[in-house]
């Protein structure tokens, strides 16, 4: 459903405050764009759940084509509920989404690929936009707004080593109001190695407004990952 221009003009100012324009931090250390390789495949521990009872899975992604300019990545996890799931993740580039699920469980395909990070990627960058999709399946056309900051470099360690890798934080928000509710707002922060070519560790945070007398806030996800092992491709 189409957001209002009220309720677009709302979203940027938080998204604004988070993000900004398009920036770069000059003489910082800087990442280039990860070379993939058909066959490159991560593993990731995972720890889900919005109530009491969290579950703990492991999510494996891995590159399983690269042709006429679109690669492919196999994801293989579990949804918000618990449910098993393997979806096809399309990407024109590093960082370059045409399909794919950048929040939670709801996949969209961008009508202009979206630029999840701008490579070669350093601490200080930003940037927020609308960004035209389509619900698959469905079809249903709408947009979300996205926005991103990149922060500081540290040492991250997790099940397969240590790692080098700098901070990202982004803010989402969804093209899924209704009357009775606002759209779901995403809070996702990884950490990126180039060691890796991926993120080696994150936290996805999702939530929204239910309308009423109380105006109540319902989280509807909350997922850490931590890279447990990487296998490069040939």
């Amino acid at each position: 459903m189409k957001l209002s221009a009220i309720s677009k003009l709302s979203i940027l100012v938080v998204a604004s405050a988070a993000s900004g324009s398009v920036a770069t931090a000059a003489n910082a250390q800087s990442a280039p764009a990860p070379k993939w390789n058909v066959g490159d495949k991560w593993v990731y521990n995972v720890k889900s759940g919005v109530g009491i009872s969290p579950i703990n899975y492991q999510e494996t992604r891995e590159v399983v084509s690269m042709s006429g300019g679109v690669t492919k990545l196999k994801i293989t996890g579990k949804t918000a509920d618990g449910q098993d799931f393997t979806r096809i993740d399309e990407y024109a580039g590093p960082g370059t989404m045409k399909f794919g699920a950048p929040c939670a469980d709801e996949a969209y395909r961008f009508s202009t690929p979206l630029q999840r990070v701008s490579f070669p990627v350093s601490p200080g960058q930003h940037n927020s936009k609308w960004v035209d999709v389509v619900n698959e399946p469905g079809g249903g056309k709408g947009q979300v707004n996205y926005s991103f900051r990149t922060r500081s470099w540290d040492k991250q360690t997790v099940p397969a080593g240590s790692f080098d890798a700098i901070r990202v934080d982004v803010n989402m928000f969804l093209d899924d109001s209704t009357p009775f509710r606002g759209p779901t707002n995403c809070n996702l922060t990884y950490w990126y190695s180039p060691a890796a070519r991926a993120t080696v560790r994150e936290h996805r945070l999702a939530q929204y407004v239910q309308f009423g007398d109380f105006q109540a806030r319902t989280p509807v996800l909350n997922k850490y990952y931590e890279l447990a092992s990487f296998t490069p491709g040939k």
